[in-house]
């Protein structure tokens, strides 16, 4: 892992930009969203404002993550998220904006449309020059590079179905805070159920569990069918006489819902590829590495610690 000191001028621009694009976002959607819960917490509004605070807390993870890790697809995804961003705030502005309430929708837009070809720029230029960590964790053998980046690539992947998964779920309370008996079940289940599916595939990747793997597929099965659940549901309740602000919630469901099927389906043939890679040599490198650094530090702890303790300094514990 990189640290915040050995970060180049051009990454910590684009860590600035995205703080700026991203906290101002966030700030303004928490601040309409208490006006929101003070007026009319049933409103289709309370569910774009949590969706927006969710897919920037997402997008925050991707800076962070993708920089100091130099995860060159999660910066990609963090692109792909930054125009779910701006495509929410013009919804936001365009269909939930009653009388009286539009100067915090107006600010934020301008602001996250202004900002957001720079930062989709600076990711670009950020995520191409990724690299280095590669190189000191497998070497340059190209074979253990291969399977280093198909792992980076399933473990972006299961960040950004959990991103869509819970999207799905949040619109699925298309009445604000108003929940019938199903969408209690489906807050209740299915939030809990896409973060331990998430931890399960990130824990079998890490170690390389072979059957954890195969319990995550098969329990991965119940996504799709969650989504084309939703999909139906949602498309079989469609009503000429909603208002444009339900309308565009139950649109945005269907398209999440599409998106996270194609994210799954990626997932799994991702999934294949890294199953088998299991055993062929990149979770000792890691391993190796890992000791390497463990043992490098605690040679320095005492070689330093004398020294420190003839001078008059407390040894480091």
């Amino acid at each position: 892992t990189k640290t915040f000191a050995g970060l180049f001028p051009r990454e910590w621009l684009f860590i600035i930009v995205s703080l700026i694009n991203l906290l101002t976002a966030v700030g303004l959607t928490i601040s309409r969203l208490v006006m929101v819960v003070q007026n009319d917490s049933r409103s289709p509004d309370f569910t774009f404002a949590v969706l927006l605070l969710v897919n920037s807390g997402f997008c925050l993870f991707y800076v962070f993550h993708g920089v100091l890790r130099e995860r060159v697809y999660e910066l990609y995804v963090f692109m792909f998220a930054i125009l779910v961003v701006v495509m929410y705030c013009v919804l936001e502005y365009f269909v939930f904006n009653p009388d009286g309430q539009k100067t915090i929708k107006l600010v934020r837009l301008i602001l996250v449309t202004v900002l957001a070809p720079p930062n989709i720029f600076l990711a670009f230029v950020v995520a191409q020059n990724f690299g280095y960590l590669e190189f000191r964790i497998v070497g340059a053998s190209e074979y253990l590079q291969m399977l280093y980046r198909q792992a980076a690539v399933f473990s972006c992947l299961l960040k950004f179905d959990l991103q869509c998964a819970i999207s799905v779920v949040v619109l699925a309370l298309r009445d604000g805070t108003k929940l019938s008996a199903v969408e209690m079940v489906s807050l209740g289940v299915g939030f809990p159920f896409s973060v331990l599916w998430c931890i399960l595939g990130w824990i079998s990747l890490r170690r390389e569990w072979r059957r954890g793997m195969l319990l995550f597929a098969g329990l991965g099965v119940l996504k799709p069918a969650y989504y084309l659940y939703k999909i139906i549901t949602e498309y079989l309740r469609l009503d000429s006489n909603d208002t444009g602000q339900v309308q565009t919630v139950i649109d945005s469901l269907i398209a999440a819902g599409a998106i996270g099927i194609l994210v799954w389906l990626l997932l799994m043939f991702e999934l294949v590829s890294v199953y088998r890679n299991f055993g062929k040599g990149l979770r000792e490198r890691v391993a190796l590495i890992a000791s390497e650094k463990t043992g490098l530090l605690t040679a320095f702890k005492r070689v330093r610690g004398p020294q420190a303790g003839s001078r008059g300094v407390d040894r480091v514990p």
